[in-house]
């Protein structure tokens, strides 16, 4: 039986998805440009010696077939120059500290590599226009074979190879067509394809890059991430803690733990369901969001237990005006599914290497002064709702 037509639409998505590539997250941006520049900084050397080889190859050719040195001696400086540089970078220590962004690295490469293709792109229309060869074959497979291995060391920079290949093939190839025989026209088409192939390859090898790492930092958000408020979990919090004391240990940078606690929570979810309970949570996680600070972490240990994790913080006096400034975020009603709720948190504090070392310690005191706090609250409702007396 006969497979209906593939609608209109549906044939170009099918043949634009191909040469599209996923849209990167914000927040694993600067780790694709670290992973690119750490690619291409080792396929470094490969660039530097593919151009040596067709500089080379190009001066020996020129002196062959009689061209004066004036129209190539500028290749020799060139390749003598790549060669000291290519050199010196595989002689350089392996983990070097850069002291520019990866993403002005990763332009400044880009810019080199581009620049340089561009110039023999130039150069060889050049020789195809002026017949200064009579070879003319060598000068373009030449430069096709040097852009070609060019784009495939920087594939994990896509525009940067994709321009590579356009520009080092694309107007050596037109010259072909429009100034060279038929054979020219032939191997001038040839090249065209060949480029448009090597761009394919290059997308999919990029996208298949692209993917394992949206996929990595989704694996990873599912293991450190709470799933119903979106805060850092149990485990990514203990980890926070780890690196907090790692840092106070070599700096001296103190911080401090805020646990949070919701005030009849369980009421909320035997009264009103835990579907309305989960929504609660959800606002509570957003509102400690929003009283955040730069540099400070919420998380959720669980229920309706949260941490917060507060650097530069050195004395009592400053984690009890971060927590004071937490609690004002609950003086808000909650406007939930028609219902109008009242959220009241209790809130323990615990300062490092005045309250406890390490995590554990460090979680206990302010565990403690978290129940202390609830101890001291209910005291209060009770001395509220007591009925007073005449003492005659």
């Amino acid at each position: 039986m006969d497979s209906a037509p593939l609608p209109k639409e549906t044939w170009r998505a099918s043949w634009r998805t191909p040469w599209r590539s996923p849209e990167i997250p914000d927040d694993i941006r600067s780790s694709v440009e670290e992973m690119q520049l750490q690619r291409a900084l080792t396929h470094v050397p490969m660039i530097y010696l593919v151009g040596i080889f067709n500089l080379v190859a190009a001066m020996v050719l020129s002196a062959h077939e009689g061209v004066e040195p004036q129209y190539y001696a500028w290749m020799g400086v060139l390749a003598i120059g790549s060669a000291v540089r290519m050199i010196s970078w595989m002689r350089a220590p392996r983990h070097r500290s850069y002291g520019t962004s990866a993403q002005k690295t990763l332009h400044n490469l880009t810019v080199i590599s581009v620049g340089g293709i561009t110039f023999l792109s130039v150069w060889s229309v050049y020789a195809i226009s002026t017949d200064i060869f009579d070879n003319q074959m060598f000068i373009p497979t030449s430069l096709v074979f040097g852009s070609t291995c060019i784009a495939h060391c920087l594939a994990c920079i896509k525009k940067a190879a994709i321009t590579v290949l356009v520009v080092g093939v694309i107007p050596t190839a037109m010259a072909m067509i429009l100034v060279g025989g038929f054979d020219e026209m032939i191997m001038g088409w040839s090249m065209i394809t060949i480029a448009l192939l090597m761009v394919r390859f290059i997308i999919d090898s990029y996208n298949q890059i692209i993917s394992s790492l949206i996929m990595r930092n989704m694996i990873w958000k599912q293991a450190h991430s709470d799933p119903l408020t979106g805060l850092a979990n149990r485990r990514a919090m203990m980890n926070h803690l780890r690196v907090a004391e790692q840092a106070f240990a070599n700096h001296s940078t103190g911080f401090a733990v805020a646990l949070i606690d919701l005030d009849r929570f369980k009421q909320v979810n035997d009264s009103l369901g835990h579907d309305i309970g989960d929504q609660l949570l959800v606002e509570v996680a957003g509102r400690l969001n929003h009283s955040s600070a730069a540099g400070e972490i919420v998380g959720r240990l669980g229920g309706d237990e949260f941490l917060i994790l507060i650097p530069d913080i050195s004395s009592r006096e400053q984690a009890a005006a971060r927590a004071t400034a937490y609690l004002s975020g609950f003086a808000r009603p909650a406007h939930i599914s028609g219902h109008v709720l009242t959220a009241s948190a209790s809130i323990g504090t615990a300062v490092h290497a005045l309250d406890g070392h390490g995590t554990e310690q460090l979680l206990k005191a302010a565990d403690g002064a978290l129940y202390k706090m609830k101890r001291t609250s209910r005291s209060d409702r009770r001395s509220a709702n007591r009925p007073s007396r005449n003492i005659g």
